[in-house]
């Protein structure tokens, strides 16, 4: 609909129903596309950018942020997704899922006339029942109990790349138990991932290891420097050794050779003195985020010091974690404190490549996780499935309560719900009852991504926690057997944030989308341009070649396209 003179003539509305049917339609569609992730049988998802470099990943988080849309519903989809991913790194396809099925729902109730303000008012409403639910089903846990963390990390991880592709999957699960155990304060149930690093080689998959320290991507910077060295004495540097620079603006004249070589021999002597001052310091490495020319390199490899040249600012940073050093301020005055220590700094090969390992630093607080694959596709999956795993483990020690997955806990949140809906009164009550509906989309698509038939599940599922007489019994779908099963004598458990996050975020996200009852566009502008003239204009059929003429004269300037 055009409005002339009110909106101006590129300004188009879609309508108030239009405008409500595609933002579920839309909201829907994106929640569609990684149903079938859900799961220990969970599906890959495959994207290919512009320049046809591919993702392949069963996350769908990851899987979201790659696919680009427009539609305002569909893009806060994805937001909502994110915001799960970025607060507590899993249950990101279950958010989704929950997103789609509540919108579903919500699409039935406008169709029958209920309004907009009383389904999310249901919503919200149910949003309060499920998470009363979830505190008076928690679990308390011991955050020492290694486990307890053990099986947070295998239902977070069965069925993901970097536990599959294991011979022994119990390995990753191990070093990234060591890792968390590295930093974390168990006793005060404090931890940082930013002290975990993860860095990446191509490789074999068992290759996968932990180094207590930090791993630098470079080499020792001269092959007369030694290879190893013990009880290592760290000095981080930001200042570049290769020429002398004035700490003011200077301007020296040259006049012949003899000149020439006196500046060189004196500025090789500066330089000298600087080596100097880091032998004098007691140290015997150093590592400088700039340059190391050839004439200190030889210098300091007759102190027997290795040095390492052009490393990145992060690791300066990873490096102060790992060693207790500060970064020199001035490597003409070198204070005793700013050294840092490590029982062993060493050159080693990985996948064809030299990288400088850092282990037993003054600060055990710093772990670094070498993550190992055959592809960079494979690497960065891999790295994915870490980050969620240190996450899952951090909401845990943070937060030290469990429940049982497998779709149990929805069941039971489901069940709650529909109770408490009978003591609502007028329609929201039907908004709460299509709520619990949505909750068992959850399990249902657990059911259905294993091969199992869903409205037979759904009826089993129902009668069986119907059964309970009100006693929390935890029915979910056993993936290994394809029935449904107790969970609780599973070890599939995961953290009650997780699915607080997850409830929280997809209320949140379907009642903005509701809550959006017309949409007007701006019609877009394909290209722009100023003329010589001063003339601004734009193309809407940018790819059209077309001539200009000036004002003046009608003189013809030069054709032009546009793509």
């Amino acid at each position: 609909m055009k409005y002339p003179g009110l909106l101006g003539q590129d300004i188009s509305r879609v309508g108030l129903q239009e405008s409500q049917m595609y933002n579920l339609i839309s909201g829907k569609l994106v929640t569609e596309i990684v149903k079938t992730s859900l799961g220990p049988r969970g599906m890959e998802k495959v994207y290919i950018d512009i320049l046809g470099e591919d993702t392949i990943t069963s996350h769908g988080g990851a899987f979201l942020r790659k696919v680009d849309v427009d539609h305002p519903a569909a893009k806060s989809v994805t937001e909502a997704v994110n915001t799960v991913d970025t607060h507590v790194g899993d249950g990101t396809t279950s958010a989704a899922i929950l997103i789609g099925s509540l919108l579903k729902s919500a699409e039935g109730l406008l169709k029958i006339g209920i309004p907009v303000a009383t389904i999310t008012r249901g919503y919200e409403r149910s949003l309060d029942y499920a998470l009363e639910t979830l505190d008076e089903i928690k679990i308390k846990s011991n955050r020492r109990d290694r486990e307890t963390m053990r099986q947070l990390l295998t239902t977070c991880l069965e069925g993901k790349a970097i536990f599959d592709l294991q011979e022994e999957n119990t390995k990753i699960v191990d070093l990234i138990l060591d890792a968390i155990c590295e930093i974390a304060n168990l006793e005060k149930g404090q931890i940082d991932i930013d002290d975990i690093k993860i860095e990446e080689k191509i490789g074999n998959v068992s290759e996968i290891q932990l180094i207590k320290g930090t791993v630098i991507d470079k080499t020792i910077d001269s092959s007369a420097m030694p290879r190893a060295i013990k009880d290592a004495k760290i000095l981080l540097i930001n200042e570049s050794l290769e020429t002398m620079r004035t700490r003011t603006e200077a301007e020296i004249e040259i006049e012949s050779p003899e000149q020439m070589n006196q500046f060189l021999n004196q500025e090789n002597n500066d330089l000298l003195a600087l080596v100097k001052n880091i032998v004098d310091s007691g140290a015997n490495v150093v590592i400088s985020r700039k340059g190391v020319n050839e004439f200190v390199q030889e210098a300091l490899a007759k102190k027997g010091i290795i040095s390492m040249r052009r490393v990145k600012y992060n690791d300066l940073w990873w490096l102060e974690k790992a060693t207790g050093a500060k970064t020199c301020k001035n490597i003409e005055k070198i204070s005793s404190d700013e050294l840092g220590f490590a029982k062993k700094v060493y050159e080693k090969t990985v996948g064809g490549d030299k990288m400088v390992f850092v282990e037993g630093g003054s600060n055990p607080k710093s772990v670094t996780l070498l993550l190992r694959a055959s592809s960079k596709r494979y690497l960065d999956e891999f790295h994915r499935n870490a980050l969620n795993a240190f996450y899952v483990l951090r909401n845990f020690i943070e937060n030290p309560f469990i429940v049982y997955g497998a779709g149990s806990v929805e069941g039971i949140i489901a069940q709650k719900i529909r109770k408490q809906s009978v003591t609502v009164e007028g329609k929201e009550q039907i908004a709460i009852e299509r709520f619990a509906d949505a909750v068992e989309e959850i399990p249902m698509t657990l059911a259905h991504n294993v091969g199992m038939n869903v409205l037979d599940t759904l009826t089993q599922f129902r009668a069986k926690i119907a059964k309970s007489n009100g006693k929390i019994k935890w029915y979910g779908i056993n993936s290994h057997i394809r029935k449904i099963s107790d969970m609780s004598s599973s070890e599939i458990i995961e953290t009650v944030v997780v699915k607080q996050q997850v409830f929280k975020t997809a209320v949140e996200a379907t009642n903005i989308i509701l809550n959006i009852d017309d949409v007007f566009m701006k019609n877009l502008i394909d290209n722009t341009h100023c003329h010589i003239d001063g003339t601004v204009h734009a193309h809407h059929d940018g790819g059209k070649t077309h001539n200009h003429f000036e004002q003046e004269g009608l003189e013809q300037r030069q054709m032009h396209h546009h793509f």
